[in-house]
């Protein structure tokens, strides 16, 4: 084994660990850290190294889930110790894992882009939550760094890991997945453009030679037979729209054609300017197309153009501001049939595409439009190609035939957030909204989720959750604050109370239950102490 290819493996096996915890799924990890690793290498062959870990965080804040299914931890006894840290958020995961596994707070904190004093402070705020969940007696430190040596790393981890580090490096453009993304994020690379000396043997050299004059002879033999050929007809690219809708798309310019009309009137070459944004906005009368220019001055200027025939209707200064050093940045170009791939379309219209500073590195933003009606949005790392967002959103439709019942897109809303027993949490907006669900919940630890889902299938769109920041080791739960409060309203089991608020709140120096509820008659609001459990405040009326 080579020195490199065991730093690859020592490097991918200490991360492992961290990417596991972050994301909840030792699947997801092991492809995390090979993705990561396996990019890094192709832009920095000599320093990925130092690279590795801040490009693998900001990969698992995109696929981290908020909540986590344990299915694809294995039933293992050495791993049970770790379990109670699946049920924290992401950022509480990702700043324990860090705090767990051999990385030093100072690389830790560069990587999270923070200062170690402040990693120290969310780090101890995620030991909090943790303390709470477990009721007071988390596991010891030690013991879960016990724990995550048994996290298992394979043989078949390592042959894929070394695979991909070899693919990035070695593999021609042909060779690149093609495929549409569907269903999941994959990450798009630019492969480099490098030759091979390829040895043949002459026999092989002579046998080429004569295929080539072979097939120019029958091509030569069959154009002389038809005097008048008929054209040949290319296969359609759009054989899943109407024609009305190719006919649309057709109809503005594309993004290469506005940046070429706009060097046009900027009278410099493409290739002297940098185009920081070309949006595309086809509701405005007539549709324009705005495209943003930094020159050789460095001074910016955007071009409103006319969608359809490029005819130039305004120009206006922009202030100036930092621009992004795109030297080692994948082609626009490249990045445009990438984020065409990300659709799985053959075709649609790109509504935006914006370069942009992320820290050290940059990134591409992209809207498309299908002929459907839906948008996609997407950012990739300007660096490697990789995706690191994705969004679909599909147009309102009129009507819905199909929706789920109320109960059904609550259960799907705590399936989504680990949540077994639905008596554990208050629901505080049940909500249909045309095609989808908004669900609200309180646990009684206090956390809230916001969930949005499809409420024609109950599939998950959306996840906000907003953990308690306070210690409440010693609260008495929203359940039993739930409880005192109908006890003091007089609310018996068999009558129905719709909970529109429960959260934790501080006043006058305390932290409180703020509980509001209604009934078919009246209206209450009503505060809890977390640590007493007393009445601090209470309000009722009439309707």
């Amino acid at each position: 084994m080579t020195d490199q290819n065991a730093a690859l493996i020592s490097c991918a096996q200490r991360l492992f660990p961290l990417a596991a915890l972050y994301l909840g799924s030792l699947s997801g990890g092991r492809a995390a850290v090979t993705e990561t690793i396996a990019a890094v290498r192709k832009q920095s062959p000599d320093a990925w190294e130092d690279e590795v870990l801040p490009r693998l965080l900001r990969l698992c804040q995109t696929r981290a889930p908020e909540g986590m299914d344990e299915q694809d931890f294995p039933d293992d006894p050495a791993l049970e110790p770790l379990r109670p840290l699946l049920k924290l958020p992401p950022g509480s995961r990702c700043y324990l894992a860090l705090s767990l596994c051999d990385i030093s707070p100072e690389d830790a904190a560069s990587a999270r882009g923070i200062s170690p004093e402040e990693l120290a402070k969310k780090t101890e705020k995620a030991v909090r939550q943790l303390k709470f969940m477990c009721s007071g007696e988390p596991p010891q430190t030690e013991t879960l760094r016990a724990s995550l040596q048994h996290l298992p790393w394979h043989d078949s981890d390592t042959e894929a890991l070394l695979a991909a580090a070899s693919v990035t490096e070695n593999t021609a453009p042909a060779e690149q997945d093609t495929q549409p993304i569907a269903g999941e994020i994959r990450r798009i690379t630019r492969p480099e453009h490098g030759g091979k000396t390829v040895a043949l043997p002459l026999w092989g050299i002579v046998l080429g030679l004569v295929c080539m004059l072979l097939a120019f002879g029958g091509l030569l033999f069959f154009a002389l037979r038809s005097p008048k050929p008929a054209q040949m007809q290319e296969p359609p690219a759009h054989a899943e729209y109407e024609p009305e809708e190719i006919r649309r798309f057709q109809e503005y310019l594309t993004i290469a054609a506005a940046q070429k009309k706009a060097a046009e009137y900027a009278g410099a070459p493409e290739a002297e300017l940098l185009f920081l944004s070309t949006k595309l906005k086809p509701e405005e009368l007539p549709p324009r197309c705005e495209v943003t220019v930094c020159g050789a001055n460095k001074k910016l200027t955007e071009y409103a153009l006319n969608a359809k025939t490029g005819e130039l209707l305004a120009k206006r200064e922009l202030p100036a501001e930092k621009l992004p050093n795109t030297a080692k940045w994948v082609p626009a170009a490249e990045m445009r049939q990438a984020a065409l791939r990300c659709t799985g379309l053959t075709d649609a219209l790109y509504l935006k595409e914006k370069l942009g500073s992320s820290g050290e590195g940059g990134y591409y933003k992209y809207e498309l439009l299908d002929a459907n009606g839906t948008v996609y949005e997407m950012e990739f790392d300007a660096m490697s190609g990789m995706l690191m967002k994705y969004s679909a959103e599909e147009p309102v439709r009129e009507e819905y035939t199909n929706i789920i019942p109320p109960e059904y897109a609550k259960q799907q809303a705590l399936n989504r957030a680990g949540v077994a027993d639905a008596s554990q949490v208050v629901f505080t907006k049940v909500k249909q909204d045309g095609g989808v669900y908004l669900i609200a919940f309180t646990l009684d630890d206090g956390t809230q989720y916001l969930t949005e889902l499809n409420a024609e299938n109950g599939a998950v769109n959306t996840v906000d959750v907003r953990p308690v920041s306070a210690d409440m080791t010693n609260a008495v739960g929203v359940i039993e604050a739930k409880n005192r409060a109908e006890a003091m309203a007089g609310l018996t089991k068999d009558q129905p109370a719709e909970y529109t608020k429960a959260k934790i709140e501080r006043s006058n120096g305390a932290y409180v239950y703020e509980l509001a509820f209604e009934t078919p008659d009246y209206t209450y609001e009503i505060s809890v102490n977390t640590e007493t459990g007393a009445i601090v405040k209470y309000r009722a009326w009439t309707k």
